[in-house]
């Protein structure tokens, strides 16, 4: 996922390690998910044996990165294949340290997945002590609520196949717990004591499948050149228990099974030490002189001279006699175990006839044909077995088909063939399997077409979400998809249709209440009010219509004034008007009305008193012009020029004393 510097920080003089995102991983979803989770679980983990996440950040081309803890050392895997198996005492001190912090990021609600030898760095603290560091949080899985989104596609394996536990391979449909790290511990385990892993298998896939179908090899008997403690064998085994509910059930109950059996390591091994280093006058005990004594032989040693019958006593013969009898009788019950074993065998009863085998070989082990027995006992198991391999290989692939999970079946193919190459129904299995895999590789065009179908939905564009759904449709063979996001375009369809009738009442609304019809705009409300609109919303408009419902009455009442001022105005009762106008006042103190009748009141007053002015001075110009007067009907034009110059009656009067000389 991400490219890896060793850098010097500039003010601390300290080394770091800077973790980048791939440049082609920049815009790969999936994988800047998986890069932050990896960041935000190990801001959560704060513990000597995990390592430490000391900053998470954006470079300025828009690739996040991370700035880690710089360990000195090697990782465990190295360390195992050049060294081999580790001492007992050091190999248990690992593993507990280990243990430890993945109590530590089990205690933060998360799980590894990817503990393996190279996930496990050997370091030194400052006193010179060996560290064990956890190392690449980068398959983590937050279990917290909310937080468990695989960020995987159904069929995909996250881990490695030589660690990882019988559920991480798909043996059943649970999800993965804490459980799932301890297995993958005891493992490692195994591993630092032995050198070797707990299943033999030349393959990646073959590690998986005898973890599903074998128990695993003996660890004491698993490398002849390594003396491991008895007790290490039932506690290694439970950590490796196929069945979890078998397992530790946490990190700190698998610390306290190794502690106890470091501790018994430590106390014998000051034990000898105090033993081979004393000076005192007793003698040092060794192991041979804290065994209890032989017993003495059961009868006196005979003389070298055989006794002939003839020499021996009458007890002697009897019990010679009685001797015969008994060996008789136990070759005849040896012939008995030998034909019930081939009996057996011969039955298919493999087990019946390995303790029969078995007893044999302890109490007659140089019996004649035994050896053949064996043989034949053994082939038949290894045929059974080889068999039953098969059964289990052919019942797995067969689950996968059916639940179309094509990565695993694939594997489960290699296993089986691994296993029978010229398996009969090799063919129709490569088939189904290569069938498989155009179906996933159709699968994901599908989830690409839905990803984008979804993002058209959110952005509002329905008829590019229409075209993709089409798309998503001919490649989703689950249908699961396509069900998605049809359910989400008809939601986002209604919501538009929704919308557009919204508008549509929202423009009646306002047209209604422009025309002053109150009644309509309040069924217009209502209809809004069963379309879910926000309350908020409603509210405002229902506001309006109260206000607007409000002016109305007032319009109605003021109407009345309105009329009786009107009939004033017209009579050129000033005074009457003005009356009128106070009433409107006093009646309705906060209209804007009786003031702008008053201005207007002023307004009509002088220019009614204007208009009289200048009739009365034509009424003057005309006598003064009629008497021959026309200085004074010049005069009194000049006077009514002054108020009135663009009256026609004004402009004819003087051009009427025009044409008398004037």
């Amino acid at each position: 996922m991400g490219d890896v510097y060793l850098v010097r920080h500039q003010h601390l003089q300290e080394l770091r390690v800077v973790k980048v995102l791939r440049p082609d991983l920049a815009d790969d979803t999936s994988a800047m998910r998986r890069f932050q989770q990896e960041a935000r679980v190990a801001t959560q983990i704060k513990h000597p044996n995990v390592a430490i996440l000391y900053d998470y950040s954006r470079l300025k081309d828009g690739r996040y990165y991370m700035v880690w803890e710089y360990i000195e050392g090697e990782h465990l895997g190295a360390t195992i294949r050049e060294r081999g198996p580790l001492p007992v005492e050091l190999a248990l001190d690992f593993a507990i340290q280990a243990l430890r912090g993945l109590d530590a990021i089990h205690a933060a609600g998360v799980i590894h997945r990817d503990v393996s030898p190279d996930n496990l760095m050997v370091t030194r603290d400052r006193k010179g002590r060996n560290r064990i560091k956890i190392i690449d949080l980068g398959l983590a899985k937050d279990l917290g609520p909310e937080k468990g989104m695989e960020l995987t596609q159904v069929g995909t394996f996250l881990g490695k196949f030589q660690y990882c536990s019988p559920e991480q391979a798909g043996e059943n449909e649970a999800p993965l717990d804490a459980r799932s790290d301890l297995y993958s511990l005891a493992q490692v385990l195994y591993e630092l004591l032995t050198g070797l892993p707990p299943f033999d298998s030349q393959s990646q896939h073959g590690f998986v499948f005898k973890r599903l179908t074998e128990k695993p090899l003996s660890l004491l008997r698993r490398n002849p050149r390594v003396e491991l403690p008895a007790a290490l064998e039932q506690v290694v085994m439970r950590g490796l228990e196929r069945d979890r509910e078998k397992r530790y059930p946490d990190a700190s109950h698998f610390i306290h099974a190794l502690a106890v059996v470091l501790d018994e390591l430590r106390g014998l091994a000051t034990r000898d030490v105090g033993a081979a280093t004393d000076t005192g006058n007793q003698p040092i005990a060794t192991a041979a002189s804290l065994l209890p004594p032989k017993k003495a032989p059961a009868t006196a040693k005979r003389s070298a001279r055989k006794k002939a019958s003839v020499d021996l006593t009458p007890d002697e013969r009897s019990a010679l006699l009685a001797q015969i009898d008994r060996a008789a009788s136990r070759v005849s019950e040896t012939s008995k175990v030998f034909r019930r074993a081939e009996m057996a065998l011969k039955e298919g009863r493999f087990e019946e006839a390995g303790k029969f085998v078995q007893k044999l070989e302890t109490s007659h082990p140089k019996l004649k044909g035994l050896g053949d027995l064996r043989a034949r006992l053994d082939e038949a198991e290894e045929i059974a077995r080889r068999r039953q391999q098969v059964l289990q290989a052919e019942q797995m692939l067969e689950k996968y088909l059916l639940e179309r999970q094509q990565t695993a079946a694939r594997f489960a193919l290699e296993t089986l063939l691994d296993i029978y190459p010229n398996h009969p129904k090799r063919n129709d299995y490569e088939s189904w399997v290569e069938l498989l895999a155009d179906e996933a590789a159709q699968q994901k065009k599908a989830q690409a077409a839905f990803d984008e179908g979804m993002d058209a939905v959110t952005g509002g564009d329905l008829d590019r979400a229409r075209e993709l759904m089409t798309e998503v449709e001919r490649f989703d063979l689950s249908g699961n998809l396509a069900g998605r996001l049809l359910s989400e375009l008809q939601e986002a369809e209604r919501g538009h249709e929704q919308d557009e009738k919204t508008e549509q009442i929202l423009e009646r609304l306002e047209q209604h209440l422009a025309a002053g019809d109150i009644g309509a705009a309040s069924r217009d409300l209502q209809a809004l009010a069963g379309l879910d609109v926000a309350r908020i919303t409603l509210d405002g408009l229902r506001a309006r219509i109260e206000e607007r419902d409000q002016e109305l009455r007032m319009s109605s009442a003021l109407q009345e004034y309105e009329t009786r001022y009107q009939a004033r105005v017209a009579d050129h009762d000033w005074l009457g008007a003005r009356a009128v106008v106070s009433e409107m006042e006093e009646a309705f103190p906060r209209s804007q009305r009786p003031q702008q009748l008053t201005a207007e009141i002023a307004k009509l007053q002088a220019a009614d008193q204007k208009q009289r002015a200048v009739a009365d001075g034509l009424r003057a110009f005309d006598q003064f012009l009629a008497q021959g007067n026309l200085d004074q009907a010049s005069v009194a034009l000049r006077v009514i020029r002054q108020m009135a110059r663009e009256d026609p009656a004004v402009i004819d009067a003087a051009q009427r004393l025009e044409a008398a000389g004037g």
